[in-house]
């Protein structure tokens, strides 16, 4: 049976276009768009940028709404699979998915129609039924999204009203582990100019961890207000909830590691079922009107208001007992964040000639206002657990806990960005950035006193062009940068001076190859992450802007439409991650969770006559360390799927069977004392119906 089962998957394993590269029709290259597994979408990257996807100096894969469907991906990790640099993290057992999420060796921050996230993503990483395509900008690109994580963007756009038709469709989702999900995406336009869609979709389901359930709802209205050609006005409301248990993972002894027993089962739930609790929610609502001023100009005002609200009881593993591994001691806190995030931004484009020469000018403005209250009592009566025959100390004992603090963090943020595309020639472009922060982060007792602030500012740019060599290739190379505040925040060094923002660059040289039957990219880079936080030689208890970290790698992707009914795409990553600067004793170790090699494939048959399609895939990550510098080793694992869809017009059938070969794998957690598991063998089948 297990020989027919791997000559099954591996004459499927070799992959649906579910991801595209950047290349785009050469015709009329202002005007170009990107076609993507049959789906024509917008030239310009990421609702914002102005910038076609061709000439973004940096390569770009994208992901659309048929590809969730098609993979039966449960998550924003599960999409991430398709990109050969990227790591998709922890599945959604795990508390936060986005900070596992990363793209050539660094974290990615995820963006909303153009417009920074600032944790929205981590309520429900499951909430893909208003997205029509996910965006992946590889590297560093802050010049005009603001503060961002360097490995990169995801950048998603969601789906928009069309007022010229009636739609609908609604689909119900069955599988392993009790999993129950209804899906609904409804549109119609309203009168001329006007139109609304609504998306939503409830999950009931369990997990394949005992005792955690997955509970969650996310809804969407989309509005859109076009009364003449020279105004368009556009609404995206969302919310998002999830309730289930705060999964503290499983340990490295028995799992990557040996305990000197048996393998720990991936069901096992270490913390405390009688009590654990993650609840979040959180609304979002964007808003941008585009406003012609005239052929050339066009002003567009942008807001987004959303909040970040949780309540958690959360159980940590930590050192196994010092005379027996399958032992492991835990600790535990109780608590609550709420976050609130306003982000304004205020936009000119258009078109200036000089001479010969046509430049497409950006000029931005963007006010952020964040507010947020931390409140943390720890838990002083958790017990160690023995992982061979678990006793939960709180079965019938009550939490005790002891107050720890109730703290605010607020940022005030200005900046100024601007951008020019240059065009030299019909076949060579440039793309050159600036843009100039202003900080004012600060923390302290809620209602009391500020225990730090810090004023800072930062300049961050990015040049890059574009030269079509032939009708077929064209090359491109750039050098982008960006910042964060994430880790400094308001602290301060042990002078009392403020924390400067973390930096990044990247340099990258690419070539792109397109004929009508195959497209392709190969790119070179190289990734740093500079004025990283490391220990003060002179006290360890402060942290100065000395660190750093660099990725070299090697990124080959391509699709191939071999037939009219048989499409093929492939790529692989080559990442070499290491600690350059450090005053923590790792410099030149390896940096965390970057596997050296990685590789997908996916494929999809469509066979002729019917209305049926095969499909199928591989992901191939190499090992990783768990943190930077780490001796303890993550092995490396290879995942395949395979699927099958039936398009019956107007219903349409998808079942997809993930993790064919039931690999036990695990993936970082986030801290160096416990992994997660990776999901095992699960089968589900989506059932829709449109009208």
């Amino acid at each position: 049976m297990k020989t027919s089962i791997i000559a099954l998957a591996s004459a499927l394993l070799v992959a649906t276009p579910a991801w595209a590269d950047e290349a785009a029709d050469n015709a009329n290259p202002e005007d170009r768009d990107i076609i993507v597994t049959g789906t024509k979408l917008s030239g310009d990257f990421g609702a914002k940028s102005g910038i076609p996807i061709v000439k973004v100096p940096q390569s770009i894969q994208i992901l659309t709404a048929d590809t969730i469907v098609e993979q039966g991906a449960r998550s924003i990790g599960d999409l991430l699979r398709n990109v050969p640099s990227a790591n998709p993290g922890y599945s959604r057992v795990g508390a936060y998915q986005s900070f596992s999420l990363k793209v050539r060796g660094f974290l990615a921050d995820q963006m909303r129609n153009g417009i920074r996230q600032r944790y929205y993503e981590d309520v429900d990483a499951s909430a893909l039924s208003n997205i029509d395509r996910v965006e992946v900008l590889k590297g560093p690109s802050g010049v005009l999204y603001g503060q961002s994580a360097v490995g990169g963007i995801v950048s998603i756009i969601t789906r928009q009203p069309q007022d010229d038709t009636q739609f609908g469709s609604f689909a119900v989702t069955l599988g392993q582990y009790d999993q129950k999900m209804l899906t609904v995406d409804m549109n119609t336009g309203l009168a001329p100019g006007l139109a609304v869609r609504v998306t939503g979709e409830v999950e009931r389901s369990g997990t394949f961890v005992d005792f955690q359930d997955m509970n969650r709802k996310n809804v969407a209205l989309n509005l859109l207000y076009a009364p003449s050609d020279s105004v368009a006005a556009h609404l995206v409301a969302e919310y998002v909830e999830r309730d289930t248990q705060r999964n503290p993972g499983l340990p490295i002894k028995g799992t990557v590691q040996s305990n000197g027993a048996r393998a720990l089962s991936r069901s096992l739930y270490l913390g405390e079922p009688a009590v654990d609790a993650m609840k979040a929610d959180a609304p979002m609502v964007q808003a941008w009107v585009d406003v012609k001023l005239s052929d050339n100009w066009t002003v567009t005002p942008r807001l987004q208001y959303q909040e970040f609200n949780t309540s958690f009881l959360q159980i940590r593993l930590r050192a196994p007992d010092a005379l027996d591994p399958t032992t492991i001691t835990r600790n535990g806190r109780i608590g609550r964040e709420d976050d609130s995030y306003t982000i304004a931004q205020l936009d000119l484009s258009g078109r200036v000639e000089t001479g010969p020469i046509t430049h497409k000018l950006l000029m931005g403005y963007e006010y952020d206002h964040e507010r947020g209250r931390f409140t943390q009592s720890n838990l002083n009566n958790v017990t160690a657990i023995n992982v061979l025959a678990p006793v939960y100390a709180f079965d019938g004992t009550a939490p005790a806990r002891t107050f720890a603090f109730d703290n605010f963090y607020n940022v005030e943020g200005h900046a100024l960005y601007a951008q020019d595309q240059v065009d030299l020639t019909d076949r060579w472009n440039l793309i050159g950035a600036v843009r100039h922060s202003w900080i004012d982060a600060s923390d302290g007792d809620w209602k009391g006193a500020t225990n730090n602030r810090a004023k800072t500012s930062t300049t961050i740019w990015q040049v890059g062009s574009t030269y079509q060599l032939t009708d077929a290739f064209s090359v491109y190379a750039g050098y982008n940068t960006g910042f964060d505040i994430e880790s400094t925040g308001g602290a301060r060094t042990r002078t009392g001076a403020p924390l400067q923002p973390e930096k990044s660059n990247q340099t990258e040289l690419g070539l792109r190859f397109r004929t009508d039957v195959f497209r392709g990219s190969v790119s070179l880079f190289q990734i740093k992450r500079v004025n990283a936080v490391t220990a003060d030689p002179v006290d360890p208890d402060f942290s100065i802007n000395a660190g750093e970290q660099r990725v070299r790698g090697v990124e080959v992707e391509g699709e191939w439409n071999v037939t009219d009914w048989w499409q093929l795409n492939a790529g692989y990553a080559y990442l070499d991650g290491k600690v350059t600067r450090s005053n923590d004793g790792i410099v030149g170790k390896r940096i965390g969770d970057l596997p050296e090699h990685s590789f997908t494939a996916r494929t999809e048959v469509t066979v002729p006559g019917t209305p049926l399609a095969l499909r199928g895939g591989v992901n191939h990550i190499t090992n990783r360390v768990l943190v930077d510098g780490s001796d303890v080793i993550l092995p490396s694992y290879t995942l395949a799927d395979i699927g099958i869809g039936v398009d019956l017009n107007p219903v349409r059938i998808d079942a997809t069977l993930s993790n064919l070969f039931d690999e036990r794998y695990f993936t970082a957690s986030g801290n160096a004392f416990a992994v997660y598991p990776g999901e095992p063998r699960t089968f589900s089948v989506r059932f829709g119906v449109g009208f």
